[in-house]
């Protein structure tokens, strides 16, 4: 067994599978998963099993994952576009999946309307696997949850561009540099004009709602948000919120 990095708990790599803890959305994710797979989208685990006590066992996705875009690779254009047109094949196979599943359907996070699609909610870097500089696949499906397509694009550009505020750790672009980025992630996923416009709005409304479900989770007693939140991961989200509306309006001429 390989302990791997990352997540909120014990991740284990045995050969070509990977055990991680389960939780009351993971039967939906399953679901989810193999929903993916039969649209034909290859890039993420396949669903193997739900075991005792609270583990769930998937398929090892090939791929480097990293957060670090000062790396040359993770943080190239090559993967820049690469990994908006994965999130635009994601989206397209997520398609269905609401209308056609019958079972109870369990989500971690509250659904967020629209419900067009299943968004991942979480596609960042540290997600998305990377190989000969190229994204090729995604992990860790917790937190799927209806939305709208947007709310899912809003989050990933933040995080590609990536949209942080002076002083942000892992903001290793200058403003313009960020700007044009968000440019080539939205030209590589296909977003329309609508969807550009409203995307400033968007990241920072996603953002507050990040901010308000981990201090929910906190004051709920959920150490590790307690420990995020004291270590000011919230407060540096209210401050990419600041620095985005500051800069919304050369974001919305860049995305034109």
């Amino acid at each position: 067994m390989e302990l791997l990095e990352g997540g909120r708990g014990g991740i284990c790599r045995d050969g070509d599978t990977v055990t991680r803890p389960a939780g009351p959305w993971t039967p939906t994710v399953h679901r989810f998963l193999r929903h993916l797979r039969d649209r034909g989208f290859t890039g993420a685990p396949i669903p193997i099993a739900i075991t005792e006590p609270g583990q769930e066992v998937v398929s090892f996705v090939e791929g480097r994952v990293s957060e670090d875009l000062s790396d040359p690779l993770v943080g190239s254009e090559d993967m820049l576009r690469s990994a908006g047109e994965l999130l635009r094949d994601f989206h397209a196979a997520s398609r269905g999946f609401l209308e056609a599943d019958r079972q109870v359907q369990t989500f971690m996070l509250d659904p967020r309307e629209p419900c067009e699609i299943v968004c991942h909610g979480d596609f960042a870097p540290y997600n998305v696997a990377g190989d000969g500089g190229r994204a090729v696949g995604l992990i860790d499906f917790d937190t799927i949850h209806p939305a709208p397509a947007l709310w899912d694009l809003a989050y990933a550009v933040y995080r590609w561009a990536p949209l942080f505020s002076p002083g942000h750790q892992g903001g290793v672009f200058d403003e313009d540099t960020q700007l044009r980025r968000a440019r080539i992630f939205c030209d590589a996923y296909g977003a329309t004009s609508e969807q550009r416009r409203q995307l400033p709005d968007m990241i920072a409304e996603r953002l507050g709602a990040l901010v308000a479900f981990m201090r929910g989770r906190a004051e709920a007693g959920d150490e590790a948000f307690v420990e995020d939140v004291e270590a000011g991961e919230a407060a540096l989200y209210l401050a990419d919120i600041a620095y985005i509306e500051r800069i919304g309006g050369r974001l919305r001429q860049m995305l034109r």
